[in-house]
Formats: structure tokens, C-alpha cells, sequence
């Protein structure tokens, strides 16, 4: 068992741009031939968090459940016109349209395949940017369990006056140029095929879906972005599978820091925040470093908030 626990617990390369990092981490080698020199293969000992996504029962009733119940909580928070899921949130609320904010990747999209291959591939983490970037090309991901359902559900609801939701996509899918084509961000016309493939079109999509580095400021953080939603809408909910989608700075904060942010907004987990999960790589596991045997030695994080402050 000692032997295999490498394998399941390192997401070599959980620095994806889909989860709003630069470049996959370096790896110390464990020996053996890779073919990725010194480096770790793409996402080596993620196989059992990509199947745990891609095959269990579990996994799916996870999402779904967590869609079911952000649709009860959206209800709720669209009859009180106080209520906001963005803390950067301030002023009349009532007399802001209601928004809904949310990630795109393995939040609304499925990409375990993508996973998948690369991990089959051996894949190098050079070889990363452009097979992501092909495989946001093709269109194909299906949804996340539950989440189309949330989606078109959440747009049939109206606030006390009347109107209509509106669903944000706030991703780090980062827009660049492709040869032979004129685009200068493909990307988001790639994506926006790939919403519309799964019937999530709407009037206002194009203006839905706000990539990384798409305009001047609009970085991996996604605060920037999250603001220009609250100037003209109140924000109800925010979906993400990454603390990043939630709170700025904390895909560079260490774990224990990380806990006490989760901590100060414990009310609003499950309530206005709600968190697919995804093991397969994130800002969790890129804060652990590359040492795998000094990750392991760490404590656990505290059973509760109350030990955590």
C-alpha cells in the first residue's frame, strides 16, 4: 500500500489554467523512465480522483444533491432583497436584477476526459497548454451532473419584482490567439458552442461569459470580475469547485490560512457559496508544494471552526 499511495494522492499537475494558475508545478522525479525528464507526467497519481469523477454513483449524487440544494437556497435568496453571496457587495441591493455567478470548469463543464487522456498519455506538463487548449477546442465536455438542470431552472426564477436571473460564468479558461484563425480569443467562442451543445443558450450569453485575460484586468483572480457583476446585478449564489471561485488570494495562501478564510464565511457555505467537488486538481493541492512525504506529515486541518481560529 505504501508503494501505490504516491500514485493516488499527488494531482501532479493541479495548476491547470482551468483552475486559474499559470503552469503545472514542477515535480521531483521518483525514478523511472517518463519521458518528461525531470519532471512528473501530467496529472500522475490523479487516476483515482479522475475515475472517482468520471464512473461513481457517488460522485454524481454529490453534484446533483448540491444543484438541488442551490436551487432551494436561490429560491430563498431571490424573496429577500438584502441577501447577497458576493462580500464585496454593498449598498441598495432591491434595486439590482439578480444574478447568479459561477465557475465553468468541472463546475458546469465535465472535463475528467481531457484528465483521462492525459493521464493515459503519460502526458508531459510542457505538453499541457496545448492539448487543453485542443480539448477546449473540440466543444465536447459534457455537463456536470445537475448542473444544466440548475442553469435552466435558475433562469426561469424571478426576484420580488419581477425579474429574471441571470447566470454568470466566471472561468479562467484564458483567451489566445490559435494559427489560422482570426479569433483573438477562440476560446470563448469555443465555449459558448460547447454551452449551447448542452442547450444553455441564452439572449445575453456571449455577455455571460467573462474568460481570463478577455479584457485589461481580469486575471486568475476573480474578483475584478465578480465586481463588475455587483455593479449592475445582486449576486444570490456562486458556484465553484476551487476556493479561488469564492475569495480572492487563496490560491496562495497555506492550508491553515485557507481554513480560517473558510471559517469567517461559515455561514455561507451551503447557503449562498456551494462547492462541486473535485479532486482531480484545484488550489487545494498546489498550496500542499511538490514534497509529497512533507504534505503527508502535515496535521489534518481542525475538526471544527472553533479550533481552526
Amino acid at each position: 500500500m505504501a508503494r501505490v499511495m504516491p500514485r493516488i494522492l499527488i494531482v501532479a499537475c493541479a495548476i491547470l489554467s482551468a483552475a486559474g494558475c499559470a503552469a503545472p508545478p514542477t515535480q521531483p522525479s521518483t525514478g523511472g523512465s517518463s519521458g518528461c525528464g525531470a519532471e512528473r507526467p501530467f496529472a500522475q497519481g490523479g487516476e483515482r480522483a479522475t475515475l472517482w469523477i468520471r464512473s461513481s454513483v457517488e460522485f454524481r449524487a454529490s453534484a446533483e444533491g448540491i444543484y438541488r440544494a442551490a436551487l432551494l437556497a436561490l429560491r430563498q435568496g431571490l424573496a429577500d432583497p438584502d441577501w447577497t453571496a458576493e462580500p464585496s457587495q454593498h449598498g441598495d441591493l432591491a434595486a439590482l436584477p439578480p444574478a447568479v455567478v459561477m465557475d465553468i470548469d468541472d463546475t458546469v463543464l465535465d472535463n475528467s476526459s481531457a484528465q483521462a487522456r492525459m493521464l493515459l498519455a503519460g502526458t508531459c506538463p510542457a505538453e499541457f497548454p496545448a492539448l487543453w487548449d485542443a480539448w477546449v477546442a473540440e466543444r465536447a465536455a459534457p455537463a456536470v451532473p445537475g448542473a444544466a438542470d440548475f442553469i435552466r431552472a435558475a433562469r426561469q426564477l424571478e426576484d420580488h419584482r419581477g425579474r429574471p436571473v441571470r447566470v454568470f460564468f466566471v472561468t479562467n479558461r484564458e483567451c489566445g490567439a490559435r494559427a489560422h484563425q482570426s479569433s483573438a480569443c477562440p476560446q470563448q467562442l469555443d465555449t459558448l458552442a460547447n454551452l449551447r451543445a448542452l442547450r444553455l443558450d441564452a439572449p445575453t450569453l456571449e455577455a455571460d461569459l467573462m474568460l481570463k485575460q478577455e479584457r485589461p484586468g481580469w486575471h486568475s483572480e476573480k474578483l475584478s470580475r465578480r465586481q463588475e457583476i455587483a455593479r449592475g446585478h445582486r449576486v444570490v449564489l456562486n458556484i465553484g469547485d476551487d476556493l479561488g471561485d469564492f475569495l480572492p488570494d487563496a490560491r496562495r495562501e497555506s492550508p491553515v490560512v485557507r481554513e480560517r478564510a473558510r471559517c469567517r464565511h461559515r455561514a455561507w457555505w451551503g447557503t449562498r457559496w456551494f462547492v462541486i467537488p473535485n479532486p482531480m486538481y484545484g488550489s487545494w493541492q498546489s498550496v500542499l508544494g511538490p514534497d509529497l512525504e512533507a504534505a503527508l506529515a502535515l496535521p489534518p486541518l481542525p475538526a471544527d471552526c472553533g479550533d481552526a481560529a
